[in-house]
């Protein structure tokens, strides 16, 4: 795999986690409190209300450890990033400025821009334009995270593992899945790739998976999110654990009016 590649596959599992478990969620249908919606209702709430958010920003950490052995240990690699995310839903657009620690190595600025016809990054000092090959798989990975909508459908792929709480001003929805549970996330998958390729080695790889998403009960709009995904590779011959985890935080519902390119960006050779 070239470059580009590696770098997409690594930017679509960055955007696809956007992990709290919760026991009555495991099996069967999960379970309800007294007076809260169900997961069902709740889904459907939340993505109407969505129909009507069309921008916002969102804060998020992020940390990957890469090659944990089989049987525990440390990992080979890890790395800890913090986003600043500006969306526009309609027309899709991203402005993304982001800073990365790779083990004990200096922090490492990057920033993007995201259009529907378009992807460029600023990488070492240079901007870079991604190829028109990677281009359909970002954009609808895109477009899944970014809209409560689009989440919500992915969510009922899955229904009877999701559980409704709620926390002061927020409902919580929560999802866990491991081992052979996580054989059910083949349709949360196909709606998040274009290929079905990449979609069955994603779901090939999964060991585990855990989600919340919190809502406004005033609003029905999303305020945060909280993911862990964790996925077994082969290195060198042996499996190797991944594990990505990310913390979000959404606000700024509606304010980002316009997601300007720079020249040098539009210009960027791929």
């Amino acid at each position: 795999m070239n470059k580009w590649g590696k770098g997409v596959m690594a930017v679509l599992v960055a955007l696809s986690l956007a992990g709290c478990s919760n026991d009555g969620a495991s099996r069967g249908q999960p379970a309800v409190e007294e007076g809260l919606p169900t997961a069902e209702e709740l889904i459907d709430r939340v993505a109407e209300a969505g129909r009507g958010l069309n921008s916002y920003v969102q804060e998020s950490q992020s940390r990957i450890a890469s090659g944990i052995p089989a049987g525990g240990g440390d990992a080979d690699f890890i790395s800890d990033t913090t986003m600043t995310t500006e969306y526009i839903l309609d027309p899709l657009q991203m402005h993304q400025t982001a800073t990365m620690i790779i083990g004990d190595k200096e922090p490492a600025e990057t920033e993007a821009y995201f259009k529907e016809d378009s992807y460029s990054m600023l990488l070492e000092g240079l901007w870079r334009k991604m190829p028109d090959s990677f281009l359909e798989d970002l954009k609808l990975t895109v477009q899944v995270q970014s809209s409560p909508v689009r989440r919500m459908e992915m969510l009922k792929t899955i229904l009877p593992y999701v559980n409704v709480s709620e926390a002061g001003e927020e409902y919580v929805l929560k999802v866990q899945l491991s081992g052979e549970e996580t054989k059910e996330l083949e349709r949360y998958y196909k709606l998040q790739y274009s290929s079905e390729e990449v979609a069955a080695q994603m779901l090939e790889l999964v060991k585990s998976m855990s989600m919340e998403y919190r809502v406004s009960k005033e609003t029905y709009w999303p305020t945060g999110t909280s993911e862990e995904l964790v996925t077994e590779e082969m290195l060198n011959g042996d499996g190797a654990y991944r594990e990505v985890k990310q913390k979000a935080t959404i606000s700024q519902y509606n304010s980002v009016k316009e997601i300007v390119v720079p020249e040098e960006a539009l210009q960027a050779a791929e």
